[in-house]
């Protein structure tokens, strides 16, 4: 029995941790491991089922039936038949999740359940008290924490200027929330229900470190939900009070408090929607997430697009000026559910959601325990915070749908299996045996796809590394598995790459791989720009010039505006105004500002200079004119300063024109006063005072670092202050961040990596 209950706690560890979390993705190892482990747990269980009595019998079977056919429809109509056949495998292992947590507790392991469910609570809190000590006492554990707040707040402080948002227990801190929220509501049941005092006071503790956790995560949702959870807790016990029902009436009670929650969400929807769109917000693009799933399951109503594609739908209908390449749904999980699944898993999920409600209340209605009605109304809280925090975001991560699982299980199973002792018969109908059966047969079937998958996936991450061999790895990824593009798109990219190092490498072979890539993938961006770049080597330009724009049609934000507004001010292929607002497109892609030669060599670019300082700070408008045209720079230097963009103005001119360093020192101090949260304030400050007071300038450039800059590089000040010339050349060198090869694209069409990088000739100026 311990070891039974060691396994147990140690998978749901797993499963929470390593193989359910985003490390599924991103380390391959954890892949294939996990696939390997849960073709064997869940196998072997089904098997035990099978030679016993079957799935066990809940009130949920025919629903959840109805909702695995309408997701074997969808993938059969899917526009992606293999990822959408590939991605119905995690919602499958879910629902063998489901009887599988519904059979514990019908066999009265409830406790071992809940309490494992703590354990994991007290898990999160561990690790983001590590994330959390990491960061402010620079303990490294966590990457860019080399450097702690501590040693950087000043004498006397203690508080940092911008606090952390925790996220690496769930890797991501939206999910981190969701998983939280409705923990904080059940820990918090349990509490008050406990019948042992030191459990309570665990409880009570483990409750108080998620709400700081849940607060810590900054997600608006989470907050959401758990406001949620607790005033649906709050309107059952006060639809029980005599005094309150005697004056209110139950139902009017309920009206009201619906009422009021749909004003609430409907203002946070609004909210949402109306906040200003900006690279740093996480609403950006929100409402066209929305439209474009409304869109889509108009055009696919009965059955959706397929479990699991929607990112790669959405490529198709979304607003190109506010692309954000990393988006795989609709961040709303009933508009994601229609676009994927149409209105069959909409009804599904409907049925569902009734027969949920009808078992949760002839539960809640027949128990006479007190404590075990609380803990139903908290699970049932729960679950609605999740759906209200459902609106903004999808939960399809294993460790979120497990608590869900673990909610929905415990409120649909009856009293007196949990708790008195009555087990369920140990006779089964040769239906639920039969199910159990093919189950088994999904199962082993998946396991034995997944492990070829894996295979192909271990040839094509092969071809990153030795240029002789890339192209056979790649056509051997695609041999195994000829229904995955990704593989496909790597033999256009290793062809063009071998034009780059190769000078008797084919250029059309090159041309002719890309050509047949973009009509599989013609959203991806990257292949219609590096087939520009071959059409170029070719001299071709009015053809890169239409390639170029079919680039820039899917997302103005990448290096195809430059390369296009370049090509088109050349033969003149354009009107003015568009070649200019192209080239102001192009401005900062790449995160740099506007400063070299190339942006002031013609009319149309100095009228996209313009046009992007016409909506620039101050402080940028001066960065930019004083490589461009000093006269005009020194005429935005305020006589009398009085915001902070004007102090760093007076502060940057006093330092690089008048060379007065303490003058500059104490202007860029008031910017700082003013704008405390400005990471290139203090890099600025720092140069003032390098030589004259090191250890301050150090202190400047610690904080530059954790705040993060945009225009200015910690590191070079360093190097001013290194104490050797190798230092100094080292530090020079890690100056300017490496530009990271983007991998949205292959994320989230197959989630998978890749090394889809434009050629040189198209990444910049």
């Amino acid at each position: 029995m311990r070891l039974g209950r060691l396994a147990f706690i140690l998978f749901a560890i797993y499963l929470v941790f390593i193989g359910g979390s985003a490390y599924y993705t991103l380390i391959f190892p954890v892949r294939i491991a996990h696939h390997i482990l849960i073709t064997v747990v869940l196998g072997l269980w089904l098997l035990i089922r099978v030679r016993r009595n079957g799935l066990p019998r809940t009130a949920l079977d025919w629903p959840i039936s109805a909702a695995v056919i309408v997701w074997i429809i969808s993938v059969a109509t899917s526009i992606d038949q293999r990822m959408a056949f590939e991605n119905l495998w995690f919602p499958f292992i879910h629902v063998i999740f489901f009887y599988i947590l519904a059979n514990l507790f019908q066999r009265g392991r409830q406790r071992l359940i809940m309490e494992t469910q703590f354990m994991l609570g007290a898990a999160v809190v561990m690790l983001s008290g590590l994330e959390l000590a990491s960061w402010y006492f620079g303990l490294g554990i966590i990457p860019g924490t080399q450097t702690g707040w501590i040693d950087v707040i000043g004498s006397g402080a203690w508080l940092p200027i911008v606090p952390i948002r925790l996220a690496l227990a769930m890797n991501i801190s939206t999910l981190l929330a969701g998983y939280v929220a409705p923990l904080v509501t059940i820990t918090a049941a349990w509490a008050l229900t406990a019948r042992q005092r030191d459990f309570r006071r665990v409880l009570w503790v483990l409750a108080g470190a998620l709400v700081i956790i849940l607060i810590l995560t900054f997600s608006r949702g989470g907050l959401l939900s758990i406001l949620t959870a607790v005033g649906t807790l709050g309107v059952f016990r006060l639809a029980q009070m005599p005094r309150v029902t005697q004056r209110i009436p139950a139902r009017a009670l309920a009206g009201v408090t619906l009422f009021v929650g749909v004003v609430i969400v409907a203002g946070y929807v609004i909210l949402s929607l109306t906040q200003a769109r900006s690279t740093n917000s996480g609403d950006e693009g929100r409402l066209d997430m929305w439209r474009s799933a409304a869109v889509i399951t108009q055009n696919n109503p009965v059955s959706g697009i397929g479990p699991g594609v929607f990112g790669r739908a959405f490529r198709s209908y979304r607003d190109p000026t506010i692309v954000q390449d990393k988006l795989a749904s609709a961040h709303n999980a009933y508009l994601n559910t229609a676009a994927e699944t149409g209105l069959l898993g909409v009804a599904v999920n409907i049925w569902m959601a009734m027969a949920f409600l009808r078992t949760w209340y002839r539960n809640w209605k027949q128990t006479n325990s007190q404590s075990r009605k609380l803990r139903l109304e908290a699970a049932l809280g729960a679950l609605i915070g999740l759906g209200v925090h459902s609106l903004v975001d999808v939960f399809t991560i294993t460790p979120i749908v497990l608590i869900m699982l673990v909610l929905v299980t415990y409120c649909i199973t009856p009293t007196e299996m949990m708790y008195e002792g009555l087990r369920p018969a140990e006779t089964g109908s040769i239906y639920r045996r039969i199910l159990a059966a093919l189950a088994l047969v999904a199962i082993v079937g998946y396991g034995i796809w997944l492990n070829q998958l894996d295979s192909a996936q271990t040839r094509y991450l092969s071809s990153f590394g030795n240029p002789q061999t890339a192209l056979a790895n790649a056509q051997a990824a695609i041999d195994i598995d000829p229904g995955l593009n990704l593989y496909r798109l790597q033999i256009a990219y290793v062809r063009g790459h071998d034009v780059l190092t190769n000078p008797n490498a084919n250029i059309q072979d090159a041309i002719d791989a890309y050509q047949q890539a973009v009509q599989l993938e013609p959203t991806w961006d990257t292949g219609w720009i590096n087939l520009a770049a071959l059409e170029l080597r070719q001299g071709d330009e009015q053809t890169a010039l239409e390639y170029l724009d079919a680039a820039r049609k899917i997302n103005i934000r990448n290096a195809a505006s430059l390369q296009w507004a370049i090509l088109a001010e050349k033969h003149r292929a354009a009107p003015e105004n568009e070649i200019v607002s192209t080239y102001a497109d192009a401005i900062g892609v790449d995160g740099r500002l506007p400063l070299t030669a190339f942006w002031w060599e013609t009319a149309a670019r100095q009228a996209a200079v313009e046009q992007y300082l016409s909506s620039a700070p101050l402080d940028i408008q001066y960065r930019v004119l004083t490589a461009h045209d000093p006269e005009r720079a020194t005429k935005l230097v305020p006589a009398s300063p009085g915001s902070a963009t004007e102090w760093w103005v007076a502060g940057e001119y006093a330092l690089q024109v008048k060379q007065d360093m303490a003058t500059a020192a104490n202007d860029f101090s008031q910017a700082i006063q003013g704008a405390r949260k400005t990471g290139d304030y203090y890099v600025s400050r720092a140069w003032a005072t390098y030589q004259s007071d090191p250890t301050s300038a150090k202190r400047d450039v610690n904080i530059a670092e954790l705040l993060g800059t945009s225009a200015e590089y910690p590191n070079l000040v360093r190097a001013a202050m290194a104490s050797t010339p190798e230092e100094a050349s080292r530090l020079r060198a890690n100056a300017i961040p490496g530009q990271p090869v983007l991998q949205e694209f292959a994320a989230v069409l197959y989630g998978r990596p890749a090394l889809f990088d434009i050629f040189p000739e198209m990444r910049g100026e």
